[in-house]
């Protein structure tokens, strides 16, 4: 968490506000992954925390380009900035990361390896 804090903060100019809602983003992301992996009997082992992580990893994508793009964006009032910020950025990720692993996710949910059914899918269902 004061990693990603501390490049949240400097990353986005030091302006406090938005590093906050960045790792708000990110603890509720975390928060939701280990929630699903209660409800879904999935155990904390090193697959599912490379699972976990990556879900950290892919809040921290999604959050911090909206933030910095709606920090930088020159338009007056907070729907104007929104809308250029996701205008922007949206896109990008949309088609670089939640269509990669929707693709992956349909791929997995086809596998006959009980590893990849419970660990993989679930955990990347989970995340889309």
């Amino acid at each position: 968490k004061a990693v990603v804090s501390t490049q949240s903060t400097g990353l986005l100019g030091f302006q406090l506000h938005a590093a906050l809602c960045v790792m708000l983003s990110v603890t509720m992301c975390a928060v939701d992954m280990i929630g699903s992996m209660v409800y879904l009997d999935i155990p904390l082992n090193a697959i599912s925390l490379v699972n976990l992580l990556l879900s950290v990893g892919i809040a921290v994508e999604f959050s911090a380009n909206i933030v910095q793009a709606f920090t930088s964006s020159k338009e007056t009032g907070r729907a104007n900035k929104a809308r250029a910020a996701l205008t922007r950025t949206g896109p990008a990720i949309v088609s670089g990361i939640a269509m990669t692993n929707f693709v992956g996710v349909v791929v997995l949910a086809a596998a006959k390896s009980q590893l990849f059914v419970v660990f993989y899918f679930r955990m990347f269902f989970t995340i889309n």
